[in-house]
């Protein structure tokens, strides 16, 4: 139960940011390189204006080697991010077709168990005072909306 609960909370996180560990690691790398890039191509800015030619082609070389693989990082992280937000929305639609907890018959024999041994009398006031709140969280994450009645 508690899983199914913090497992959509990370799928509304992965929805709304489009993060995950592999986006960290290729903007990790992305940013590593990107600073190994400007180093590169400073020195070898510094080295081309002190010699006009000689090894400045060679700090050119590897400073434009770092810039390339620090683009295509920058470019694999936005493929992941578009990818991850699409397959998040898509998890989280499956999720809205599937069954909900509370609907399990199991789940339903054990509070029929539970109300028979507590008493419905006892029990009416704070069932009217879920089924207020649920309406009421329903109401404010916009469910309530999603039929056209907002």
């Amino acid at each position: 139960m508690f899983d199914g609960i913090v497992q959509n909370f990370v799928l509304k996180a992965k929805e709304q940011t489009g993060a995950s560990g592999e986006l960290v690691i290729w903007a990790a790398v992305a940013a590593a390189l990107a600073v190994f890039a400007v180093v590169f191509l400073s020195v070898a800015a510094y080295v081309w204006l002190a010699s006009l030619y000689g090894s400045a082609t060679a700090g050119l070389a590897v400073g434009g080697f770092h810039a390339l693989v620090a683009l295509s990082a920058a470019l694999r992280c936005v493929a992941l991010r578009r990818r991850n937000t699409v397959l998040a929305l898509a998890e989280m639609k499956a999720a809205e077709k599937r069954a909900a907890w509370w609907s399990d018959p199991a789940v339903l024999a054990i509070g029929y168990e539970v109300a028979k041994l507590i008493g419905w009398r006892k029990l009416t006031p704070l069932i009217t005072a879920g089924v207020l709140a649920a309406s009421f969280g329903a109401e404010r994450s916009g469910r309530a909306g999603k039929n056209g009645s907002k």
